[in-house]
């Protein structure tokens, strides 16, 4: 096992079956040659070339990255049973064969209730739940031993903590639609009052006294509601709230570790890193952890936000996790599904999934950086001394063209770290090598990066200890060499 918890998301959002839901036809049209949303992402997952994201050299490593689906909320429009029957067969559909290769199990499936899967006419929580709890009870009933029935009396207890030791993860999921009812505050804003924060936080010490060593686990968060406002989610004459009680619960969240908050809700897929740090805390505490929140966009509703750049969408989250660091690298592949053209709606044949973004980032707590000593200026000489004649030669030797390397940590299955170098060109200089070719030693393949496969000439070598990397900066007329030194930041290291 890998000492760097890791985890791949596949996060699905508001699809809302039903009169809302693309995949099938308006009104009283036959909806023959309109295929299943199922059927669209699992055969753009089987046939996109992932391998440009994460998985370069996976030959290299034979250890299996667990694989979750996350959906959050709103599988459901109006919560009737015929639409909870199309979610259970989505969801049954979307499993029964590997996924990127990796078997999926109900095990691996976590949902939360959105504000359209409860009847919200109804007034109590009891007759509001009965549709959802009975997808919910047959949906998991072959794993009833581990994902015991929940009734609709008791969908309090939909907000549960699940943990799996062997994959150090721990996913909570949160129902944060218990109180939505219509002609009230509640009807589309979300809320998790203090009894299930309360609860919620039972769940996590339990985890945390059973498995002391939870709190170095890579720990996912799904709910359906957002739970921070921000500007892109305010909508004219609709709500504007955040989850009731958001401070409260993502503060808890904070305290057990979590990196990662995923949801739903607003059909706007979006990322944001939560990272507060009140002036008021007491001395000493220590730096919290920031958090990602990711906001899942609507995978299979016609309504969806600005309709100049809309698109129906699915993430795919790749997480590495290093505790000793309190380090986590987070990439979120977005993927749109095209179904207009110029001018008009494309055919169901002529849909097209893309790349909407590739989100990559290292996330660690603010490190306070080190104070300079007091050094002694001295004046430029004039004329410029041998040092500063050499750091010209240099510029002009490598034509401006100025390698640089990072140590971060990498998205292979059983790999910590990963040393990224590229060039980078100085401001105002154009004079581009045709190709670099990249070497760190014979325990590495060299690599030869042209400008046609990466215009910065990107390559990526394992790290597992300080590097030398020698780049050969090939030009039309002539090739230098130099070289760059690779290490982790003292920062991490000093832990």
């Amino acid at each position: 096992m890998s000492k760097f918890p890791q985890v791949r998301i596949l996060h699905i959002s508001d699809i809302h079956f039903g009169s809302d839901h693309f995949c099938q036809h308006s009104g009283s049209g036959a909806n023959a040659g309109i295929p299943k949303l199922w059927e669209l992402i699992a055969n753009d997952l089987g046939s996109t070339d992932w391998k440009e994201f994460i998985w370069a050299n996976q030959s290299d490593y034979d250890e299996p990255t667990r694989l979750i689906l996350v959906v959050s909320g709103d599988l459901a429009h109006t919560a009737d049973p015929k639409e909870f029957q199309s979610a259970y067969e989505f969801i049954q559909n979307l499993i029964k064969n590997p996924i990127l290769g990796t078997k999926v199990t109900l095990q691996d499936v976590f949902v939360v209730p959105g504000n359209h899967d409860v009847v919200f006419n109804q007034s109590d929580p009891e007759h509001r739940f009965i549709p959802y709890c009975n997808f919910y009870n047959k949906l998991f009933r072959e794993i009833s031993e581990v994902r015991p029935f929940v009734l609709a009396e008791d969908a309090d207890k939909l907000t549960q903590v699940r943990a799996f030791p062997n994959d150090r993860l721990l996913v909570a999921e949160i129902n944060s639609s218990y109180y939505v009812e219509r002609d009230t505050f509640d009807e589309s804003r979300g809320q998790v009052d203090y009894k299930a924060i309360a609860s919620l936080r039972r769940g996590l010490e339990r985890v945390a006294s059973e498995t002391p060593d939870s709190k170095e686990w890579l720990k996912v968060a799904v709910v359906h509601h957002h739970p921070v406002l921000l500007p892109s989610f305010i909508e004219a004459d609709r709500d504007i709230d955040a989850i009731l009680n958001a401070g409260s619960l993502l503060t808890l969240l904070r305290e057990h570790g979590f990196q990662l908050v995923l949801h739903g809700h607003k059909h706007f897929p979006q990322v944001f890193s939560y990272d507060p740090d009140p002036a008021w805390t007491a001395p000493n505490t220590p730096t919290p952890r920031p958090q990602l929140i990711v906001a899942g966009g609507a995978a299979g509703s016609k309504t969806l936000p600005q309709a100049g750049l809309r698109s129906n969408t699915y993430n795919l989250i790749t997480v590495k996790w290093n505790p000793g660091a309190l380090q986590s690298r987070v990439q979120i592949v977005t993927r749109g599904l095209n179904r207009w053209g110029p001018g008009s709606d494309l055919a169901p044949d002529q849909w097209n999934w893309r790349t909407l973004r590739v989100y990559d980032k290292v996330m660690s707590p603010y490190e306070s950086l080190p104070l300079p000593g007091q050094s002694r200026r001295i004046d430029f000489p004039a004329p410029p001394d041998s040092l500063e004649t050499g750091r010209k030669k240099e510029y002009e030797r490598l034509n401006c063209n100025m390698p640089v390397v990072e140590v971060l940590p990498s998205l292979m299955p059983g790999q910590g770290y990963e040393a990224r170098a590229w060039i980078v060109p100085h401001p105002g200089h154009k004079n581009y090598p045709k190709e670099v070719l990249w070497s760190a030693g014979p325990k590495f393949k060299r690599q030869i990066s042209s400008a046609d496969a990466s215009s910065n000439f990107c390559v990526s070598f394992h790290y597992w200890g300080p590097m030398e990397i020698q780049a050969e900066l090939r030009f039309e007329d002539r090739a230098e060499t130099t070289y760059l030194y690779a290490r982790l930041p003292d920062a991490i290291t000093r832990r």
